[in-house]
């Protein structure tokens, strides 16, 4: 896994054609009851931006709740119907897919063909320094390679794991046992906020400029799961301690969330790697150049997220 030894960042994603002008009036947001989906579709449409929000099992949101699955060809054109521009959140992780490049190559097709003019990707942090076969390398060379202008946006760890659901259970072993437990505590984490995320590809959709470009999306500083700790504890007046499981916890954390074993090797191997070489403490302007403001601080998201961590 040496493409994680990171040196550029928000480098642009390279396009032969160039950006054109484009204002977006219809939004497929995929995922959209995930935690960026779920943030994004509320900016799109105070824009004025009508939003078509696709997921396996439709939701009221503000927005159109319209039936998307990636393993079901048949919803495809029917949730494209009318959409100018496309959030598209690969199914990898939401999924335990190692690879989906099948199913992202006929969606984006589709795409094409239903005349979508601007695509904001969400990737993953250091992806654009992976080997050309590496699952989600290939997604962004896909995506890239479309014929819709795309933006793709890679993002560090995100704080809302700490406080929403995930593999790592986070949220529930701070509430019930007052313990951040995960393995590498001492390494230091550049974590973003989804909010923030959101954003970005708020702005990415609804604005030209931000075509053939890539994003790498940290929060203002790197801190360790010891430093994590400290903060929610000063959040919620609770004494919350950092608890090292073992680097065997990654693995058996993701089989016991009900991925498969391919899978939960592939994403443990990821982690690992990206947290204990260094890279992911890297902290990269990219959000406060595309939305004016600077990146949530992780004391301010604890403050903010503190009810999820209280008995």
């Amino acid at each position: 896994m040496d493409w994680l030894n990171l040196e550029p960042y928000g480098r642009p994603v390279q396009h032969d054609r160039q950006p054109e002008t484009h204002v977006s009036s219809t939004v497929l947001v995929t995922g959209a009851t995930g935690k960026t989906g779920r943030r994004l579709i509320p900016k799109l449409l105070r824009r004025g931006i009508a939003v078509r929000a696709g997921s396996r099992a439709p939701v009221r949101s503000g927005a159109e709740p319209v039936r998307f699955d990636w393993f079901d060809e048949s919803t495809y054109q029917p949730a494209l119907q009318g959409a100018d521009a496309l959030y598209l959140v690969s199914p990898h992780l939401a999924d335990n897919v190692v690879d989906a490049f099948a199913q992202i190559q006929k969606f984006l097709h589709s795409a094409a063909d239903a005349g979508v003019r601007r695509l904001v990707h969400l990737s993953s942090f250091g992806v654009d320094q992976a080997p050309a076969d590496d699952p989600l390398r290939r997604v962004e060379l896909l995506v890239d390679e479309s014929a819709i202008p795309a933006t793709i946006l890679r993002p560090a760890a995100f704080m809302q794991n700490f406080s929403e659901n995930h593999w790592s259970n986070l949220a529930r072993t701070i509430r019930e046992r007052g313990e951040v437990a995960m393995p590498f505590g001492d390494h230091p984490v550049s974590y973003v906020s989804t909010a923030d995320m959101a954003d970005v590809a708020a702005v990415a959709l609804a604005e030209d400029g931000h075509e053939g470009r890539g994003y790498t999306l940290t929060g203002p500083a790197a801190i360790t799961l010891i430093e994590a700790a400290e903060l929610i504890s000063a959040a919620t007046g609770r004494h919350i301690r950092y608890v090292d499981p073992g680097p065997g916890a990654v693995r058996q954390a993701l089989l016991d969330s009900g991925a498969q074993a391919d899978f939960a090797e592939y994403v443990s191997q990821i982690f690992e790697f990206a947290i204990t070489s260094g890279v992911m403490t890297a902290v990269t302007g990219d959000v406060a150049a595309v939305t004016g403001r600077e990146p949530t601080g992780f004391a301010e998201f604890a403050t903010d997220a503190v009810g999820a961590w209280l008995p």
